[in-house]
């Protein structure tokens, strides 16, 4: 038995679990213990992807054919395990193309939700549960980062990660927040057009970088995770807008977390329907199976209507021997109601009777507008336009347009009354787009380094152009003469 072989995955409770949801399983056995290959995908918003492209080839990498751009950059695979790259230059390209947001070290699986949510450039989505980045980054892709996306997590120090990976792939349409899920405060209207929630789940898919689990993995687990995955699922769909879609997830092959959770959001929520995601063109030859309606059916303690368990082959289950990649879970729902605002906000013409409620003060956490004075004298200085900016400490932060949907827009709160625009309250915003200048003592010094992709091609001061041996004179030395540089 190979090295990679976990020991106990034979004599495994998730082994036996496996058998009862597929006749066809001992293939699943073979390929759901070695370790996977490395995967990533391009970030398509960066000016030298082609180049990036060349790279990723001379290093062996090929794309995966069912990961094409679109709904995010282009998925790749390298000839090597996830993290096990023996060679110490490719590693180190690797890892230099990650750290300045080239690519984006990602499971290939996971990028399949985002590309059946069909984000287009300037939708509102919301990411429910964000942490630790990859979907939320992928979903600014998508949008072209044009548009917003609220990248939602409830721990502070995974909230972190969020800001970390924004930065890291240099996304101005990003608004991380940190709240419970199953909480999440009003947004304005008419909602969302695009929801994922990719649910905390048991991971059972996902063996091939987390053999612990064969050990660890319990039937009642799924039990235990359900309550909450339903309780996301509900927020979610009370916050989209009609006819938007939502796309739940999980990297878990147990039909509790999936199928049933999948059945009860369509119990609850009568204005959902399933859709078709048509996943061989998002996806193209990606092989999936239907969801497991059978299953829900024969299992005497839990009872929906046919209509339900019909609509439930409409779920996509990517299983691990099927595309030599980890276990994965897709569902896709529509709202089809006729209102013009998602469930749980009220329409403009409800809101104009709510008293109006003063917003709590800003503190220097905060991101606030930044003032004309400073855009003047960025204008005057460096020769960028803006038309509006936030600011908090030193930075001054780049934000796509559409932010100033969440900023501006009257919001509903739980108990009643309204609130106008002008504040991000009650969301707790953690970062809002991207530091793009750095201050000192309230003067601007310039631009960050995070952001000068964005900011040096609209920069027509402080320019200079440069030679090639200059440059590798710079990094190699680490400085040069003022003279040679002027």
């Amino acid at each position: 038995m190979s090295s990679e072989i976990w020991p106990s995955a034979e004599e495994s409770a998730l082994w036996a679990a496996v058998q009862s949801w597929r006749k066809d399983s001992m293939g699943w056995l073979e390929l759901a213990q070695p370790r996977l290959t490395e995967s990533l995908r391009i970030n398509p918003l960066r000016y030298d992807c082609d180049w990036t492209n060349k790279i990723l080839r001379e290093l062996g990498g090929k794309t995966i054919p069912w990961l094409p751009e679109g709904g995010g950059g282009q998925g790749w695979e390298m000839p090597w395990k996830r993290g096990k790259c023996e060679d110490k230059l490719a590693e180190l390209l690797i890892r230099a193309l990650h750290d300045s947001g080239r690519i984006t070290r990602q499971e290939a699986v996971s990028m399949i939700p985002v590309k059946l949510l069909d984000c287009q450039p300037g939708h509102r989505v919301l990411d429910m549960c964000a942490a630790p980045g990859s979907k939320a980054t992928q979903l600014c892709e998508a949008i072209n980062d044009e548009g917003i996306v609220i990248a939602n997590e409830s721990n502070p120090g995974r909230a972190n990660l969020l800001v970390s990976n924004s930065k890291r792939v240099g996304v101005t349409s990003m608004v991380i927040v940190r709240h419970d899920g199953r909480h999440l405060p009003r947004c304005p209207n008419p909602g969302f057009d695009r929801i994922l929630v990719d649910a905390p789940c048991t991971g059972s898919g996902t063996t091939r970088k987390n053999p612990e689990i064969w050990q660890n993995w319990t039937q009642k687990a799924g039990y235990n995770l359900q309550k909450l995955q339903i309780s996301l699922v509900k927020k979610a769909a009370m916050l989209l807008a009609p006819g938007g879609r939502m796309v739940y997830s999980t990297c878990s092959l147990d039909p509790v977390e999936n199928e049933l959770v999948v059945a009860e959001i369509l119990r609850i929520c009568e204005f959902l329907i399933l859709e078709d995601t048509d996943i061989s063109t998002k996806c193209p030859n990606l092989i999936s199976r239907p969801g497991m309606d059978n299953w829900v059916k024969e299992n005497n303690e839990f009872s929906y209507d046919n209509e339900i368990i019909n609509s439930l082959h409409l779920c996509k289950r990517i299983w691990n021997d099927e595309n030599d990649t980890g276990g994965f879970f897709v569902a896709a729902f529509k709202h089809i109601g006729d209102s013009n605002v998602a469930k749980s906000l009220l329409s403009n013409e409800e809101m104009k009777d709510k008293h109006i409620k003063t917003p709590p003060p800003t503190n220097s956490n905060h991101q606030v507008v930044a003032s004309d004075e400073m855009l003047k004298f960025i204008q005057k200085d460096w020769g960028v336009e803006y038309n509006k900016m936030y600011s908090r400490g030193s930075k001054l932060y780049t934000t796509s347009h559409e932010i100033e949907w969440l900023w501006a827009g009257e919001r509903m709160l739980r108990r009643g009354g309204k609130l106008p625009g002008g504040h991000w309250h009650p969301f707790q915003v953690v970062q809002a787009g991207l530091p793009t200048w750095e201050l000192r003592k309230g003067i601007l010094q310039r631009p960050t380094s995070k952001g000068i992709f964005i900011t040096a091609p609209k920069c027509t001061k402080h320019v200079h152009e440069i030679s090639s041996s200059l440059l590798t004179n710079i990094l190699l030395k680490g400085g040069s003469n003022i003279e040679e540089v002027a």
